[in-house]
């Protein structure tokens, strides 16, 4: 399962500086959509379900995928390969999962040890950094914890993190988000 915390940040190259000193490495920079669906015989904004399609701009596979959320920042996430995005769009629009928002997002992401830290840069809506652990249901509150340290280690406080705002929640209109 997937334990994590989202914060704002000001200052992406302060960041990046920070995530280097700390030995860090660098994966590519990637353009990404994710469209949200709402499911065609329940509304999964009044749920804890978020249904997805990710793909990279100008490419024509991605992923789609079927997030439980356990609690603020933990997920179980069901995922699987699409090779043909028209396709499978094709195949949504058919059987009636309506298209409840996009977000366009510019994706760096960092490995620091156990950690994957990924910095976003959402068009339209503000900058975001997620700092992401593999645990057991056992470990959240430990491993929430390591990614608050984490945090702390990166120069920002616990009056970044966002909580209970996921950039889901923002797309499918289940929350707003004010900077």
């Amino acid at each position: 399962m997937e334990i994590e915390i989202k914060a704002t940040f000001d200052n992406k190259d302060a960041l990046k500086t920070k995530l280097f000193e700390l030995g860090a490495t660098e994966q590519k920079m990637k353009h990404q959509i994710d469209e949200y669906y709402n499911h065609p015989s329940r509304d999964t904004r009044k749920t804890k379900e978020y249904i997805s399609l990710r793909y990279k701009v100008n490419d024509n596979t991605g992923v789609f995928a079927y997030h439980l959320n356990i609690s603020d920042g933990v997920t179980k996430e069901f995922e699987v390969g699409v090779d043909n995005l028209q396709v499978f769009k094709q195949i949504l629009q058919g059987l009636n999962f309506p298209l409840l928002g996009v977000i366009d997002k510019k994706r760096e992401t960092f490995v620091l040890g156990e950690f994957t830290i990924t910095l976003d840069e959402v068009k339209g809506i503000d900058n975001f950094l997620e700092i992401e652990v593999d645990g057991e249901e056992s470990e959240i509150v430990e491993k929430k914890a390591q990614c608050l340290e984490m945090l702390k280690k990166l120069g920002l406080s616990e009056k970044n993190i966002c909580k209970g705002v996921w950039l889901c929640d923002i797309a499918t209109g289940k929350t707003t988000y004010t900077k």
